[in-house]
C-alpha cells in the first residue's frame, strides 16, 4: 500500500487509453474483412453472370449443331440420289434433254 491514491484534481487525462488502439485495430479488421466480403460477393455474381451467358452460348451451339446435322442428312438423301444411274437418266432426260446416243455418234477408243 505505498501507492498514493491521486485525488480528482491529480488525474492526468493525457495518459494514452490502452482500449483505443485495440478499437482502432478492431476497426481496420473489420474494414478489411468487409471489403474482402464485398469483392467475393462481386466476383461470385460476375462468376454466375458468366455461367449464364456460357448456357444461353452453349444452348445456341447446339441449335446450330441440329441445323447442321439436318442439313448433312438432306445432303446425304441428295448425294444418294446423284449416284442412282437410272435415277441420273431419267433427270437427264427430263430435264437436260438427253438421250442414249445413236450408232454414229459412240466412238470406239483404245
Amino acid at each position: 500500500m505505498g501507492k498514493k491514491l491521486k485525488s480528482v484534481m491529480e488525474l492526468d487525462f493525457s495518459e494514452k487509453n490502452p482500449l483505443r488502439g485495440s478499437f482502432r485495430n478492431w476497426t481496420v479488421l473489420a474494414a478489411a474483412l468487409g471489403g474482402m466480403f464485398i469483392v467475393c460477393a462481386i466476383f461470385y455474381v460476375w462468376l454466375y453472370d458468366q455461367q449464364v451467358q456460357n448456357g444461353y452460348h452453349l444452348a445456341k451451339l447446339y441449335q446450330e449443331h441440329e441445323q447442321l446435322l439436318a442439313t448433312q442428312r438432306k445432303l446425304r438423301l441428295e448425294w444418294c440420289r446423284f449416284e442412282d444411274p437410272y435415277q441420273l437418266e431419267e433427270m437427264g432426260r427430263n430435264q437436260f434433254g438427253l438421250a442414249p446416243p445413236k450408232t454414229e455418234q459412240k466412238m470406239i477408243m483404245r
